[in-house]
């Protein structure tokens, strides 16, 4: 059976768009799947909107880290730049480290096995800026309109699913099942419940005593 390819569309400042991609990472452990990384600009969505100077920040962090992986894309391929957000996920999402810090940022690129003056070169370069729009605004055209998104063999993109914490093994594969079927279905809109606080390190809820 050849592998299934699926898309995820993340923006590394969204904690939800890194919980799902790490579910969809031990989905290619358990299921005839391949995922690949695209970028999604969380700060063109909002950019001209009245945001509070922390909210502001972080989309900034978020479009800087991007930039980045551009970059590594370029040097290294889709391998690179989804190991380069695995590398940041781990960073910002798990050990709260900050997105557009250039020591941060070179840690990851180098941990992806990348030279790290490639951060330097990616934030001097203005058409890392202008391929991540590019790439934001081609799935944009064809309706998403945040993260995480997944697209699904020629299927419209679908938002979701919104995992509050990682799952890996069957809970991974049953769960890939069901949304595969669900982005399949091309009448399939919406099903939604009240989300809690994503579990990752920087957010994670400790446990009562």
């Amino acid at each position: 059976m050849s592998d299934i390819t699926v898309t995820v569309h993340v923006d590394p400042l969204c904690p939800w768009a890194w919980l799902t991609s790490r579910w969809l990472v031990e989905v290619e452990r358990v299921r005839p799947v391949h995922v690949t990384t695209r970028l999604f600009s969380l700060a063109e969505v909002h950019r001209g909107d009245d945001l509070s100077e922390p909210h502001r920040r972080g989309l900034a962090a978020g479009e800087t880290a991007m930039r980045v992986m551009v970059a590594a894309r370029r040097a290294g391929g889709d391998g690179a730049l989804a190991r380069l957000y695995t590398e940041l996920g781990e960073a910002h999402h798990e050990r709260g480290e900050p997105l557009d810090s250039e020591e941060v940022l070179r840690r990851a690129v180098a941990a992806t096995g990348l030279d790290p003056a490639l951060v330097a070169s990616a934030l001097a370069d203005p058409t890392t800026a202008a391929e991540l729009l590019s790439e934001h605004a081609d799935i944009v055209r064809r309706g998403a309109f945040g993260v995480p998104t997944l697209v699904l063999e020629g299927h419209a993109p679908i938002f979701g699913p919104c995992l509050d914490t990682r799952i890996g093994g069957d809970d991974a594969g049953d769960l890939w099942d069901r949304v595969a079927w669900m982005v399949r279905a091309d009448h399939f809109f919406e099903l939604k419940r009240e989300r809690p606080a994503p579990q990752v390190g920087r957010q994670r809820v400790p446990a009562a005593s």
